[in-house]
């Protein structure tokens, strides 16, 4: 897919690593925008004496009166350092533009972030990045998908980078953490913000096995215009970044055109031709992105070479077929795979009562023949596929 090359950024050359401090709380002033930021700095020469000046009110040209006003009236409150000692008291580190540990690669964006926040461990640069983002509403075929590409890309040795929200996101997270692999999430959130709040436990596995990172301080709610933020970033981090299913319009697609502003690898992942979910995934590969029908296929396209233990092949046929015993299960089974995916449906393509029906479905997906979909429909796994 056609790229665009990656513009530098002189500016970034103002942040200071020992000034971290006073920058975190530079960037934290109330409504104050990056174009502020990067003013102060440009104006001040240091994170330092653009601190001293707005605790000063001296922040004329940059902010009108009642903003500069706002800004020394909440400066009066904050001692810069004690606010990042607060910060790792939770947990939290704090890594500038600039001080080692950032990632390499995101310091080639446009704009990269001046500041991470993050809970775990960055991977460093030895270790390949590769996004999956894609759909909150994935279908059943998108998030079996995410899940199995993470999963094996993990077990490559790749660390698997992902927003944490749902669908598309959480399941590549699950695949990575399931393969025992790294993983990465980046969140438009407070790193400390469990977001959406039912991921709480996923966020804390990702801390045990990666990091969560943002660059956003703690606190910080989840607000509208951070999440495209947040997607430049994901791209930043990684050599390739997949979309794995994506409507039309989706958060998926920013995060691929921000890749490919960063001259960054995108593939698609084929979807559907009749699933609304697919028509911008399938949209990126008719124009030029690459088809990502595996692991390998992005592997070998970014020219990487699998740096950890191989996982099992895919290919169901290696795996013994599970045994069938539960009264009527190879009639649901069959109604599965001929298409039908409601449980009404089922009941009656098989034969039986809904409640039978219902209860032989339940066995059928703990046996991982059928997969319970987002809006309770079933389908066939691979697995269950292949067993008829």
């Amino acid at each position: 897919m056609g790229r665009r090359p990656v513009r530098s950024m002189s500016w970034a050359r103002l942040v200071r690593p020992a000034e971290k401090a006073e920058l975190s709380a530079v960037c934290s002033l109330p409504g104050i925008t990056p174009r502020q930021v990067r003013e102060l700095l440009t104006r001040f020469g240091s994170a330092a004496e653009a601190w001293s000046a707005v605790t000063r009110g001296n922040s004329s040209g940059v902010a009108d009166r009642e903003r500069m006003s706002q800004w020394a009236s909440w400066s009066a409150d904050v001692e810069p350092r004690e606010r990042i000692a607060g910060f790792q008291r939770r947990g939290v580190e704090l890594l500038a533009l600039g001080e080692p540990g950032y990632p390499r690669l995101l310091s080639e964006l446009d704009y990269p972030p001046l500041l991470l926040y993050h809970r775990g461990t960055l991977v460093d640069d030895t270790l390949p990045c590769v996004a999956l983002v894609g759909s909150r509403k994935a279908t059943p075929y998108g998030l079996e998908a995410s899940k199995h590409l993470a999963a094996d890309l993990a077990c490559a040795g790749v660390c698997v980078v992902s927003g944490a929200a749902y669908g598309v996101d959480s399941a590549a997270h699950l695949g990575a953490l399931e393969s025992r692999g790294r993983t990465m999430a980046v969140l438009g959130c407070g790193p400390d913000v469990a977001y959406p709040r039912s991921h709480a436990r996923l966020l804390r596995d990702i801390v045990s096995e990666g990091a969560v990172l943002s660059e956003y301080p703690p606190g910080t709610p989840p607000l509208k215009h951070h999440f495209p933020a947040r997607n430049r970033i994901i791209a930043g981090l990684a050599v390739g970044v997949v979309v794995v299913e994506a409507a039309e319009g989706s958060g998926a697609l920013i995060t691929a055109d921000f890749a490919l502003a960063a001259d960054r690898e995108v593939f698609a992942v084929p979807g559907e031709i009749f699933s609304p979910n697919s028509r911008g995934s399938n949209d990126l590969i008719r124009n030029g992105a690459a088809p990502a029908t595996s692991a390998a296929d992005i592997l070998d396209a970014l020219g990487l070479v699998s740096a950890g233990p191989e996982r099992p092949a895919a290919d169901v046929s290696l795996q013994p077929p599970l045994p069938l015993t539960g009264p009527g299960e190879e009639a649901l089974l069959d109604a599965v795979t001929a298409g039908f995916s409601e449980a009404g449906d089922i009941s009656q393509r098989a034969g039986m009562p809904l409640h039978r029906a219902i209860a032989g479905l339940s066995r059928l997906e703990v046996a991982g023949l059928v997969r319970r979909g987002p809006g309770g429909g079933y389908r066939a796994t691979r697995q269950g596929s292949a067993r008829k």
